[in-house]
């Protein structure tokens, strides 16, 4: 061997060295350290971590955008046709779906004008840390019980559509399980990656950020109702970024040994910086704060092979945008799944990211 070779051999065994110990070092933080004992009750949670979830998902989805006076009715613009369909895929910490619209399955009524919502969403879920990121974007809305909002409307007249209105959202959350009992698994209740045997809860600590624009061709509010809603002027968009804390429980309740039902609350307050753009005056900035709300439910049977669950998540905001006026979007969504698990994939690439 000549020298030139023992010198590129010495510069290379240590980069090799170093990248494998970064390797290791990412697994560990994700997956944890694969030698050491359980990190959960094993009397309490069966896992299934390490075998590939694929599920058929179909979502029906509800996007409202409220307008909410202090002691008063709120008007309601709503989504029309929102169910959506596509996969999830599931494994070890990782979860990720891919979800549109099917117009030919969609149980929609072409009076209410058409409804376009697309979503994505990404998950890393530990065993006391998780996070859960989304983006959605819905565009065409109606409005509901127009008969309270506009003169002479009667049921049976031609719906109130906003095709022009639309609302994107961008939300993460980061929940922490106060529990160091380690009995509670969410990704039981939410992904079915594991199976909890025993019924078990914890509170919850968390954090959530969220970027939301709801904006429109004209004005939110029709020009003969801004003296209801005590506006000098309408408005075309708001702009918000949210930034809170929530604190809350979640428990999972089994049913002899596969059956289950989920229920977890996280309320919580949040600092809100907006933009909102005016007809008249052009774009307002302000900031002060909102309420947030976290839900989930959740049933289904999760067996050894296969599972089937619905579950329910619902995000709540809401934020003043004048002296007695409120301005409210609310995110909820019904997930049909049905799984099936296989053995793990074997990538290199995979595993150098934990999985």
């Amino acid at each position: 061997m000549t020298a030139r070779s023992l010198i590129l051999l010495a510069a290379v065994l240590p980069a090799l060295h170093a990248h494998g110990q970064l390797g290791d070092r990412v697994r560990t933080l994700l997956n944890g350290d694969s030698l050491a004992p359980p990190d959960h009750d094993t009397a309490y949670v069966t896992t299934y971590r390490s075998n590939l979830t694929v599920s058929l998902v179909s979502r029906y989805q509800f996007v409202d955008v409220d307008l909410e006076r202090d002691g008063a009715s709120t008007l309601t613009y709503t989504t029309n046709g929102n169910e959506m369909y596509g996969v999830g895929i599931n494994y070890k910490w990782l979860s990720a779906e891919a979800l549109f619209n099917v117009p030919v399955l969609n149980d929609s009524d072409p009076a209410y004008g058409r409804t376009d919502s697309r979503g994505f969403g990404l998950g890393y879920t530990g065993r006391r840390l998780w996070l859960r990121g989304f983006w959605n974007t819905t565009e065409g809305f109606f409005m509901d019980r127009p008969e309270d909002w506009i003169d002479g409307w009667r049921p049976g007249d031609a719906p109130i559509t906003r095709p022009d209105l639309a609302n994107t959202t961008w939300l993460l959350s980061a929940n922490y399980a106060l529990s160091g009992k380690r009995r509670y698994s969410h990704n039981a209740a939410l992904f079915q990656m594991e199976r909890q045997k025993r019924s078990a809860g914890t509170f919850v600590a968390g954090a959530m950020g969220w970027v939301n624009d709801v904006h429109a061709d004209s004005s939110l509010v029709r020009p003969a109702l801004q003296d209801t809603f005590d506006l000098a002027t309408g408005f075309t968009r708001v702009e918000r970024t949210i930034a809170g804390l929530t604190l809350g429980y979640t428990h999972t309740f089994v049913f002899g040994h596969n059956a289950f039902v989920h229920l977890g609350l996280m309320p919580g307050v949040a600092y809100v910086h907006q933009r909102i753009t005016t007809t008249d005056a052009g774009p307002v900035q302000g900031e002060g704060t909102a309420a947030v709300v976290e839900l989930k439910l959740g049933l289904g049977y999760n067996g050894d092979k296969w599972y089937f669950a619905i579950t329910t998540g619902y995000f709540y905001s809401s934020a003043y945008i004048a002296e007695t006026l409120s301005l409210a979007t609310n995110h909820g969504t019904v997930r049909l799944a049905l799984g099936l698990r296989f053995g793990g994939p074997r990538s290199g690439l995979l595993r150098k990211v934990g999985l």
